[in-house]
């Protein structure tokens, strides 16, 4: 053999070695032995665990912490869409509540930490992330710098869907389902029934005196269609839209009665309510972190993109059962949360197919 081909490959641009896959792979592991990638043993492990678990609940203590100052608030703003919807289809607009300690027991307490937990989903994540990391190359570590601000972008969408979509959605249908029950006429009563309860109507009649003059004309309140401009004290009306009679008392507006004769009228518990919304919110944001999870899963290469791909009509099925489980019975909801989190589905499934291409989203500085 020459001697000028004992050094054929001297020129690194003409090695073999820096197109081989294999040799890229073998050196890329190589790498875990230098001191900069040494593995931890397990107890560093267990250690980086708890140290990671103290973290993410200090951040959800904080975020409690908010949430316990501003609760009656996030109350309010969570049972405000429905007390709309029932003013809207005729209903009282009112929540009740049977028992005494509920207020904070069954309302405060568990919507201030559901909603700790929501503000503090991206720390958490982001904990978890950093607990991974340390396993991870370091142009993977990168993905920190997207992911923490994906998630709590994404946590607000959930939040936001929620409130504006869905809980509108599922308290509309309900309440409409409502009023397709007929209304009773009180005043035509079933003739059999009227005289059986003869005898007790004299019993509960007022005891006026014997010479008592009934009024032979009613008093005639007006029948407005909005309130009015200025407001005066003790000013009396009918609301036309709603049918409730209203008056000023201490400047506000204030219902005195609203008669209905629907055999329905739903009149809620606020606690019921309240955490019903708070836990779907809750769900609903954990779903709408799918995307990180599957942008995560193909930057680390722990799973094939292909995978999801082939898996579509799972994942289409799956879209309608967290749907299902994740809203109230109505086919309506289901549906409006089962669709976009099938689009959120595809939707990671391209970051998926981006992160775990050969192109690095976050090259290594040169």
């Amino acid at each position: 053999m020459p001697l000028d081909q004992d050094h054929e490959y001297d020129d690194p641009a003409s090695d073999p070695q820096d197109s081989d896959p294999l040799y890229d792979r073998a050196r890329d592991e190589a790498s875990y032995s230098d001191p900069i990638h040494k593995t931890m043993p397990l107890g560093e492990h267990i250690e980086e665990l708890r140290s990671r678990l103290v973290k993410a609940m200090i951040g959800t203590v904080l975020a409690a912490i908010g949430t316990f100052y501003f609760g009656f608030q996030i109350i309010g703003w969570l049972a405000q869409p429905y007390l709309q919807a029932q003013e809207v289809m005729g209903f009282t607009p009112t929540f009740i509540q049977t028992d005494p300690t509920a207020g904070f027991t069954s309302v405060y307490l568990p919507v201030c930490l559901i909603a700790a937990c929501i503000v503090a989903s991206p720390w958490i994540i982001f904990q978890a992330w950093q607990f991974v990391v340390t396993g991870l190359y370091e142009h993977e570590k990168k993905a920190v710098h997207i992911l923490a601000p994906f998630s709590t972008v994404m946590t607000g969408l959930g939040v936001a869907f929620t409130y504006f979509i869905l809980l509108p959605v599922s308290i509309t249908f309900f309440l409409k389902f409502a009023t397709y029950y007929p209304e009773i006429e009180l005043t035509k009563p079933n003739p059999v029934t009227n005289l059986v309860l003869q005898p007790y109507m004299s019993d509960t009649g007022t005891n006026l005196p014997a010479d008592f003059v009934y009024d032979t004309e009613p008093m005639r309140l007006p029948v407005l269609e909005q309130h009015p401009e200025q407001l005066q004290e003790g000013m009396l009306w009918v609301d036309g839209p709603t049918g409730r009679v209203e008056t000023v008392i201490d400047g506000k507006v204030r219902v005195l009665a609203q008669r209905t004769n629907r055999l329905i009228n739903p009149l809620p518990q606020l606690g019921e309510f309240v955490r019903f919304a708070a836990i779907m919110m809750l769900g609903i944001v954990v779903a709408f972190q799918l995307p990180v999870l599957m942008l995560v899963m193909g930057w680390t290469k722990l799973f094939d993109p292909s995978i999801f791909g082939k898996s579509r009509k799972y994942a289409f099925f799956a879209c309608f059962v967290a749907g299902a489980v994740l809203t109230p019975t109505d086919v309506f909801s289901m549906i409006v949360l089962a669709v976009p989190l099938y689009a959120l589905y595809e939707f990671g499934l391209f970051l998926m197919k981006l992160g775990f291409g050969d192109g690095e989203m976050f090259p290594d500085e040169t």
